[in-house]
């Protein structure tokens, strides 16, 4: 009887503990233009606790600060911060969708909406794309064509965009299903500006709609209507997707509430409350502090802190 018992007090102890999280293999690198490690000091100074970007329509897969259609000439408003006189509202056919303050300065996103000339409502063609970064003086100090970037030319738009620390970090989204892509959408993907270089690009199906930096690390949510649903934390100065967490129906709204707390909205209406440990350091990962209603396992189920806590 108490072999027994103590088999199964070994068994409970094995069933909670877990090895640390090792890195998912970052197999996917940028198609021609390099890549490797991006040096970040102290893991970048800037990120979206010290400054949340702006969001007029939280439910949308965009994130703006227009409202309205997204097709045709005119059909949209304004509803973020009020606009310089040095950052103009259209570059021709493209539209000025986001105006974060960055960097000192001003990120400035264009999209060109539909049935202008890049891209038709219905149609799986890229619209063009383009960010362009105002110093504190005004001052235009690069503009870069987002499109030209991407790892494919249909099936994909950008959903969310970041400048932090020189580097401009944005998701190449799936338009719908990932099955329109061949499941070839939805990374994440860091460029420096100023060279026109992408220095990482995720594997695929690892960020679509919100993203948010927070220290060395980037989190993010993929999911969509009949398929897996995720949410994963990369690391800002290479890309690696260190953890892959399951959650029951699509990460929406992705909210910092402090430091070390994170609430994430999933499209079943609940929403899911997170720890974040060591995001100033190298040994970040994320935590579940509750569990999934809809979620399968138990605490210590598919891996803690890796595949799920509340996981399948």
């Amino acid at each position: 009887m108490r072999e027994r018992t103590l088999i199964l007090i070994a068994a409970l102890f094995a069933g909670c503990y877990r090895d640390p999280v090792k890195p998912i293999d970052n197999t996917t690198p940028p198609p021609s233009n390099g890549g490797g490690a991006l040096a970040i000091r102290d893991c970048g100074k800037h990120d979206d606790l010290g400054a949340p970007p702006i969001d007029v329509n939280p439910d949308g897969r965009l994130r703006s600060q227009s409202t309205g259609v997204l097709s045709g000439a005119s059909g949209r408003s304004w509803a973020g911060d009020a606009i310089p006189d040095h950052v103009p509202r259209k570059l021709d056919t493209l539209e000025l969708f986001v105006l974060d303050k960055a960097d000192g300065g001003l990120l400035a996103f264009y999209r060109e909406p539909y049935n202008l000339k890049s891209c038709t409502l219905g149609g799986t063609g890229n619209c063009a794309y383009q960010a362009r970064f105002y110093d504190r003086n005004g001052d235009l100090r690069w503009k870069l064509a987002l499109d030209k970037l991407m790892s494919r030319s249909d099936n994909l738009e950008v959903q969310d965009i970041r400048l932090a620390d020189g580097v401009l970090y944005f998701n190449e989204a799936c338009q719908s299903y990932s099955s329109g892509a061949n499941g070839q959408c939805s990374s994440l993907v860091a460029v420096d500006p100023r060279a026109r270089k992408v220095l990482w690009r995720t594997p695929p199906l690892t960020s679509n709609g919100r993203f948010r930096l927070r220290g060395c690390y980037i989190i993010a949510g993929y999911g969509f209507t009949a398929e897996p649903d995720w949410l994963f934390l990369v690391e800002r100065t290479s890309g690696a997707v260190l953890q892959k967490l399951f959650v029951s129906s699509s990460p929406g709204k992705l909210t910092l509430n402090g430091p070390d707390r994170l609430d994430v909205e999933l499209y079943s209406g609940i929403t899911r409350r997170f720890q974040l440990d060591g995001m100033e350091a190298s040994n970040g990962r994320i935590v579940a502090l509750d569990r999934d209603p809809y979620g399968g396992a138990t605490y210590g189920g598919a891996a803690y802190g890796g595949a799920a806590y509340g996981g399948p």
